[in-house]
């Protein structure tokens, strides 16, 4: 097997990760919003406004990643990679100092974005 078609399957194995991980964050998010969950996400429940929109973005740009990568649109997922990481690290950075707790989805969010970028990256 090639390298390039080795890094084609790792960038759409990352992007099911990362279309799963934006659902399920969106879904989470919502259900936090509506009080159905408690304490799971810091900065919900006391409505603290951009929190809940560095959140909902990170959500949403790991939604439109997951299905870049699944696509296998290298220079898209490479992109995207990076704007899902970076946005991952402000929202973490935001959180940590306004609300003072540390957000791990937050986290997998940055994480995920530096590996997709890698992987795009590698294969480009």
């Amino acid at each position: 097997m090639s390298e390039k078609s080795n890094n084609s399957a790792s960038l759409k194995v990352l992007g099911v990760i990362a279309l799963l991980f934006g659902l399920v964050y969106a879904v989470v998010g919502t259900l936090v919003l509506m009080g159905l969950l408690e304490g799971l996400l810091p900065g919900h429940e006391t409505q603290e406004i951009i929190v809940i929109v560095l959140a909902y973005a990170v959500a949403l740009f790991g939604l439109i990643c997951g299905i870049i990568c699944i696509k296998g649109a290298m220079d898209a997922a490479r992109a995207m990679g990076l704007v899902l990481a970076v946005a991952g690290l402000v929202s973490l950075v935001y959180a940590q100092f306004t609300v003072g707790s540390f957000n791990v989805i937050d986290c997998i969010g940055m994480v995920l974005g530096a590996s997709i970028f890698g992987v795009a990256r590698k294969s480009a």
